[in-house]
């Protein structure tokens, strides 16, 4: 059989070609924004490496056979010989990244033959001066080391090792992956036949069609990851849309259970009856039932939290109402924290109830006192009263409370607060919204 060693213009033109397959790999990495990922840092390193290491081997053929070459041939030899020490460790780098997209795993496989390529490259360096893996004759042609062999048995145990760690993670790896990544060591152990009278040219071009493998490997599984992004998306869009379709209706819930029939009767019955009597009164109580009004239908279209202020200017409104229907009841507001946002209708609500369900059950008065405060990480409103209160330990109908229920859920999925409510039976009853500091600005 022809020895195929003799044909250099063959052997350079294989590897240019190697070259050129490998650099358009290089280009679709790096202007790829996928090329962030881990193991894409260590496979565009890999590409690179590879073209480097070509380049160097075709140098030994285009400059052999002048001994004036022989300085810029030993530096091809050790960009060929050294660059592929660095090639086998950056692929175990590259494997193991890949692998721990997956699963989290050790690196120790890739530490080890980072260790035994380490020990490569230093006897590559040595060789520059005393010829152990490669030398040249006095012709300038490239000939193998009296070491040489050194270098077929410290690749043999890399290739050994890396199949070991392909073959142990085929379950997280998945078939086709497994067949794509054990290409790297297993292509190349199937060139060892021809290197007899073809050396080492097809070595070269195995690693390059390997390397075209798993590049179509990786941009398969980043295809793969990025359609999955995609579906999330769709799905956290789909869930947004109907949380925010829930926030809408319990708005709606909220400002009709608020706004009781009985309630716009009974003030405007007080302003009919103040018309006749007191008619400025009548003027001052039609203005505040009208801000009520407003702020309650406002909120139809409010999908945002408000802040602190726009919501006493509602609580203010009410109880300027009420207070004109039962004038011995008491407001007090102690107000130590005011710079911050919240679901509109979240307070005044908890203000109404404490007017209907806890003061309206004594003789007569009662008081209710909203304040505000701030601790380190959470703004808080805490309205309180001295009625009635209620049995905790009675069984919860949500259905029963579900102006409370909307104002708990709204908080919840607004600002990320809470809602806690606190009562003792015959002494009255604390409501407390906890709003975040990181949600309430």
């Amino acid at each position: 059989m022809e020895n195929l060693n003799n044909n250099i213009e063959l052997n350079i033109g294989l590897l240019w070609f190697s070259a050129v397959i490998t650099l358009f790999m290089f280009l679709g990495v790096v202007t790829d924004k996928t090329r962030s990922r881990p193991f894409m840092r260590c496979f565009t390193a890999l590409l690179a490496t590879n073209i480097l290491m070509l380049l160097g081997e075709s140098g030994l053929w285009i400059f052999g056979g002048s001994p004036d070459n022989i300085p810029i041939l030993k530096l091809c030899a050790f960009i060929s010989f050294g660059l592929g020490a660095i090639l086998e460790v950056l692929y175990a780098y590259c494997l193991i990244g890949f692998v721990r997209e997956r699963q989290k795993i050790s690196w120790k496989y890739a530490k080890v033959i980072a260790v035994i390529g380490a020990v490569y490259l230093c006897i590559v360096v040595i060789s520059l001066f005393n010829g152990m893996l490669f030398d040249f004759d006095s012709n300038g042609y490239y000939v193998d080391g009296e070491y040489y062999f050194i270098v077929r048995f410290l690749d043999f145990i890399i290739i050994l090792l890396e199949i070991f760690m392909v073959i142990r993670f085929w379950k997280i790896l998945t078939l086709k992956g497994t067949v794509y990544l054990l290409s790297f060591s297993v292509l190349p152990l199937l060139t060892m036949p021809l290197l007899s009278y073809w050396d080492p040219t097809p070595l070269y071009m195995a690693t390059t069609v390997s390397l075209l493998l798993i590049y179509m490997l990786f941009r398969g599984e980043l295809t793969r990851q990025l359609s999955e992004k995609e579906i999330q998306l769709v799905e956290k869009n789909r869930e947004l849309a109907q949380k925010e379709r829930q926030i809408t209706e319990n708005r709606i819930s909220t400002m009709i259970s608020q706004i009781q029939p009985h309630f716009i009767y009974n003030t405007l019955g007080t302003i009919h009856q103040l018309c006749l009597e007191q008619p400025e009164k009548a003027a001052e109580l039609t203005h505040s039932f009208s801000q009520y009004l407003r702020g309650n239908f406002s909120e139809l279209n409010n999908s945002v939290p408000i802040r602190f202020s726009q919501e006493m200017n509602h609580i203010k409104c009410y109880m300027s109402i009420e207070q004109v229907r039962f004038p011995d009841i008491q407001t007090e507001y102690d107000l130590k924290a005011e710079d911050f946002n919240l679901p509109a209708l979240s307070v005044q609500p908890l203000v109404e109830n404490a007017v209907k369900h806890g003061l309206m059950g004594l003789e007569s008065g009662g008081k209710i006192t909203v304040s505000t405060y701030e601790t380190d990480t959470d703004y808080c409103v805490c309205v309180k009263d001295n009625g009635v209160g209620f049995d905790k330990s009675a069984v919860y109908d949500k259905n029963k409370h579900i102006g409370i229920e909307n104002i708990r859920e709204r908080i919840t999925a607004m600002c990320g607060g809470t809602l806690t409510v606190d009562s003792v039976l015959g002494k009255g009853t604390t409501a407390v919204i906890t709003i975040p500091k990181e949600e309430a600005i």
